[in-house]
């Protein structure tokens, strides 16, 4: 009977081991997640959720995520069993969304790096999306996760949008953004010049000097011309004067490109090939056409663009009215911190006059009217006028008392022990 009982017992465990060990791995992948979540959010904190932002944060919190996702995607894509493959993906997912889905939208106010430590990676529109999308492809088009007729769809796609995104912004750019873009234009620029270069050599070994010599001359040609735009981008303060050089840029690289295409369909007898070669020649020659055009601004950018500013603004003045509304009634039920407040003002969004009504009114307990004070957007004497009008509950009050802030007199009202009331110094 001992030994039955045993046997069920051992049953029972064993059991137990098959049906933990699939269920124990999903449950840690998923608190892992949720871990990297949390972590996530306290390293992300500096950014926008402190009372005083770090200034230059994201120039050393970026290249971090992206230090560690670079490897996590990387074995995501190479990994062959696919257990590990998919549990890279997991981690890489995580680290990604923070560096693509959020710290690209998070301005810094400038600090000790004056030159980029203002750069809101925003304020470039969706490059910076268009950027991350082109490097998907590539890795999906590489891996074959997808068909190439899909992966050709979406590179057209990413084309065009590349194609019209520099379109409606070329001739409103910042000063530092067309330096940027034409940097790596360039960049792009030298690279092909580098490859016919290359190329030209590779003629002498075949015994054609005088073909070799002549593309050696075109392509120092090319780029004795081409590159001293840049000089021009970088010179000019007025966008719109940058724009002639931008434009030549663009001409430039697009007549290169479009030389090394043709020459990559003459030389391959694939069909398929020869068809993504035509997709990719299409966007090249329209680049080729519209260079001229983008020397100058265009009638359309000053006719059609001004006549949706007036609705934008009043979509902007309608979101304004519902946040409005939506921060009263927070306010009402003290859903809001003396933090948050302080944060509104110091970002122009919750006016003085405001805040004053919102502390008269009590709709801040005593700990964060305590806040405001040493913070200096309240007085003492205006702290005081709250609790003489018994604005405030025992319960509100409560933290203060406990910190010998505050205390009762006989007639049932709160006094300040202003000698315990810390005042912050402000930097000069």
């Amino acid at each position: 009977m001992l030994a039955g009982i045993k046997n069920f017992f051992k049953r029972i465990g064993r059991a137990l081991v098959l049906f933990l060990n699939p269920m124990w791995r999903t449950i840690w992948i998923a608190l892992a997640g949720q871990g990297i979540f949390l972590v996530s959010v306290i390293t992300m904190s500096p950014l926008r959720m402190w009372e005083t932002p770090v200034v230059n944060y994201n120039l050393f919190y970026v290249p971090i995520l992206a230090a560690i996702l670079g490897p996590l995607f990387y074995r995501c894509c190479i990994e062959e069993q696919e257990a590990k493959g998919y549990l890279y993906g997991f981690f890489a997912a995580l680290f990604a969304w923070p560096l693509i889905g959020e710290v690209a939208n998070i301005p810094v106010d400038k600090g000790v790096i004056t030159q980029i430590s203002d750069f809101n990676i925003k304020g470039l529109g969706g490059y910076f999306y268009v950027l991350a999308g082109w490097a998907l492809l590539h890795v999906m088009w590489r891996t074959g996760a997808l068909k190439k007729s899909v992966c050709v769809f979406f590179m057209t796609f990413l084309s065009i949008w590349s194609f019209e995104l520099y379109m409606d912004n070329y001739s409103s750019m910042d000063a530092d953004t067309f330096a940027i873009v034409g940097g790596l234009l360039v960049i792009a620029i030298v690279v092909m010049l580098l490859f016919c270069m290359k190329l030209a050599l590779h003629l002498f070994k075949l015994k054609k000097p005088f073909k070799a010599i002549l593309g050696i001359l075109v392509t120092l040609i090319v780029a004795g011309s081409a590159l001293p735009n840049y000089r021009d981008v970088i010179g000019f303060v007025d966008p719109l004067q940058k724009m002639g050089p931008m434009g030549n840029l663009v001409l430039f690289g697009s007549l290169i490109a479009s030389i090394l295409i043709l020459r990559a369909s003459r030389k391959t007898e694939s069909l398929e090939r020869k068809t993504i070669l035509g997709c990719i020649f299409y966007i090249v020659f329209a680049l080729i056409l519209m260079s001229g055009q983008w020397k100058e601004p265009q009638t359309f950018y000053v006719k059609y663009e001004a006549a949706h500013i007036g609705h934008e603004i009043e979509s902007l003045k309608q979101d304004q009215a519902n946040l409005e509304r939506l921060f009263d009634y927070m306010a009402t039920k003290r859903m809001l911190k003396a933090g948050d407040f302080k944060y509104m003002y110091d970002h122009g969004i919750l006016p003085m006059a405001k805040l004053k009504n919102l502390v008269n009114m009590g709709m801040v307990d005593g700990k964060g009217l305590e806040f405001l004070t040493t913070r200096g957007l309240i007085t003492m004497d205006e702290f005081q006028a709250v609790l003489d009008r018994r604005m405030l509950s025992d319960a509100h009050m409560k933290p203060l008392v406990d910190m010998g802030i505050a205390k009762k007199n006989d007639k049932g009202i709160y006094e300040l022990m202003r000698q315990y009331i810390k005042m912050e110094k402000k930097e000069g």
